[in-house]
């Protein structure tokens, strides 16, 4: 779909697309100095700014245009052990009733083993988030590209750990403060404002990718392995192009030439390990992050509570698990509030945005 010269959404007609969402990236198109917008497949409506869309500018940068969540992406591992020797219930007996408090207790006794940790802050360390945020095991259900796959994984390997979490309420709290301050306005890159933001975003997508590393770390200490970092990207964040502009990404992976990245679906749908094609520069460099919503949290919680007892929703349509002991959550993010992800695949492949490399399958999703 063709907004404008510089503008465009990257959907087919059988994927759906919410109205507010193709209104909010038009607008953003007006902001002051945005000079191209490129959206996917996943995009969908966010607090009054579009989820699933990058944009550049000249001197001016948006806080708004990454949003609260700064340097949230997915790191996927490879674990050194095969599939019969993993064991879903030692995560759900490790994490018991308190998944989280678990968790984050564990996190912190892995850290003394660890290097370059973040001087501050520190009290979140350990913790996923809410929201979609996630730790997932899976395995390979398909190898579409046997070649490309040999080279970044090892051989055999069987299980996987994607981790999909962020800056927690630090990014909320910088984002808040730029917001009250300026609105959907945004700042010069080279004013003391703009510095000021872009030190403290800087920061923060280190610590969100620490905290990603230790969370893993983590899960294979539960699971008496190791794991090996296979693919890391961020989809909220800014960085400054090759020609000296500024991207701005909400909700939209990074996306570089020979740079494999994954697609996530629900935790009821598969996930996908993808590899950019054609020129990134076209379409931004950056793709789809996941399937997207479709609901909203809050119907999509009275639409689940009508149709789902909540011991229907611990198992998915996939013969996986999930653990999510906060039962809002277990509706809110139930796989029929996602649009199609093989939608969004398909709608990319035809684009000649991507390469399938591998399909995953979820065998345990956890929310804590």
């Amino acid at each position: 779909m063709i907004i404008s010269e510089n503008a465009r959404i990257y959907c087919s007609s059988k994927t759906w697309l919410e109205g507010d969402a193709v209104e909010q990236f038009k607008r953003v198109m007006t902001f002051e100095g945005i000079l191209r917008g490129a959206a996917y497949p996943d995009l969908h409506p966010g607090r009054g700014i579009p989820v699933g869309a990058a944009f550049t500018s000249n001197n001016m940068i948006y806080p708004v245009l990454i949003g609260s969540d700064i340097g949230c992406g997915m790191t996927l591992s490879v674990a050194d052990i095969p599939l019969r020797k993993w064991k879903a219930k030692r995560i759900i007996r490790f994490l018991g009733d308190a998944p989280e408090e678990q968790l984050q207790k564990a996190a912190k006794e892995q850290l003394a083993s660890m290097e370059n940790i973040p001087e501050d802050p520190l009290d979140m360390l350990g913790t996923l988030g809410h929201g979609n945020h996630f730790a997932e095991i899976l395995t390979p259900e398909s190898i579409e590209e046997p070649e490309i796959w040999k080279s970044i994984t090892p051989e055999e390997a069987q299980v996987f750990l994607l981790i999909h979490s962020g800056s927690r309420y630090y990014g909320e709290q910088l984002w808040r403060k730029y917001a009250s301050e300026n609105g959907d306005n945004g700042v010069k890159a080279d004013s003391e404002a703009g510095q000021s933001y872009l030190f403290r975003h800087d920061a923060l997508v280190k610590w969100a990718e620490f905290n990603r590393k230790l969370m893993t770390k983590t899960f294979g200490k539960i699971l008496s392995c190791n794991f090996q970092c296979v693919v890391n990207s961020v989809h909220n964040s800014i960085s400054r192009t090759e020609d000296g502009f500024w991207l701005h990404r909400k909700g939209a992976s990074e996306a570089f030439s020979g740079k494999p990245l994954v697609i996530a679906g629900s935790r009821g749908t598969y996930s996908y390990v993808v590899l950019p094609q054609g020129n990134p520069q076209e379409y931004l460099w950056s793709l789809a992050h996941g399937s997207g919503r479709k609901w909203t949290r809050g119907s999509t919680r009275s639409r689940m509570k009508d149709k789902y007892e909540v011991k229907e929703l611990l198992k998915t349509g996939l013969g996986s698990q999930v653990i999510c002991p906060d039962k809002d959550l277990l509706y809110e993010e139930a796989p029929d509030a996602y649009k199609n992800v093989e939608h969004v695949i398909s709608d990319l492949q035809q684009a000649g945005l991507i390469k399938v490399i591998a399909r995953l399958k979820p065998l345990l999703n956890c929310k804590p």
